[in-house]
């Protein structure tokens, strides 16, 4: 029996995965800044959204405003859809800035927040889930098998409790002669490289297929534009081979940074948090007289 298939949102990229990701599963869009990341999450659950299916996005990097800023930039009205409750934009800042303070609190709580999150989803019974970035979640300042344990939990409590397809963001420099993957991306379905490179004298963005279980896929890298109104668009497949074209783009002072909360740590808060993630909400506009 065939599997359930559902689309990513992104143009030219459904039929190279025999028309999308299979449904309930978790995959990982990694790369470095200002690849693409959060507009391929925006992009996911949009498509959704606008077939009548609910979704959820929970950011710790970004403030809820500023990810409807990033929206309207693409000509993406998420307003309306927080309006009509088909979508929930979840804070996780919040939780993580009350960490900071607490000093014999060093890892997330994963089951927590998984917790939290499930009560959303299945309330409004969300079909799509975006977490941006993911890394937050899974690093914390204990050894790295830690990370890898708090890494593998969560991948198999969003199996478990939950039934969307998630699509989780995450860190990578972009150099792939050298480039380490992250546990996220042994554990997820399905991973989507984003790079910046250069070919010849001008800069290009990447998408390369470099994991998707349970479909068939040629391991090539395609060459993509980020257009108003549509977002991520599959152009062209690069030439091979590759690496004696490509170049990669690096980001100078910062480009190897790990994902974090970009906010300053705040003070302990008095009280615990009753929730980790924290649902945006619009601010009400004050009828005309």
């Amino acid at each position: 029996m065939a599997s359930s298939r559902i689309s990513t949102g992104i143009e030219g990229l459904d039929p190279l995965l025999q028309q999308g990701f299979l449904a309930a599963k978790s995959y990982v869009v990694t790369g470095d800044a200002g690849t693409g990341k959060t507009t391929a999450c925006l992009q996911f659950l949009l498509n959704g959204l606008l077939k009548g299916e609910k979704a959820v996005y929970v950011t710790v990097d970004e403030r809820p405003s500023d990810i409807l800023d990033s929206a309207a930039s693409l000509g993406w009205d998420l307003q309306k859809h927080i309006q009509d409750k088909s979508l929930v934009i979840l804070d996780a800042a919040p939780y993580f800035s009350a960490r900071a303070g607490a000093a014999k609190e060093r890892e997330v709580d994963v089951q927590r927040i998984v917790t939290d999150l499930a009560s959303h989803i299945n309330r409004m019974e969300a079909k799509r889930l975006a977490i941006d970035p993911v890394g937050p979640l899974i690093k914390s300042d204990t050894p790295s098998g830690r990370s890898e344990e708090q890494a593998r939990l969560l991948i198999r409590l969003l199996q478990t409790q939950l039934q969307t397809t998630n699509l989780l963001s995450s860190h990578s420099t972009g150099r792939r002669e050298d480039e380490i993957s992250s546990i996220e991306e042994f554990l997820a379905s399905g991973v989507l490289a984003l790079r910046m490179i250069r070919i010849g004298d001008r800069f290009v963005r990447t998408l390369w297929i470099k994991k998707m279980r349970g479909t068939a896929v040629e391991p090539t890298e395609y060459e993509f534009n980020i257009v108003k109104d549509k977002g991520i668009v599959l152009t062209s497949e690069l030439p091979q081979p590759l690496e004696e074209a490509l170049r990669p783009f690096q980001v100078m002072d910062g480009a190897a940074l790990k994902d974090g909360p970009a906010l300053k740590p705040a003070a302990a808060a008095a009280e615990p948090l009753r929730e980790t993630l924290q649902p945006f909400e619009l601010e009400k506009t004050p009828p005309d007289k």
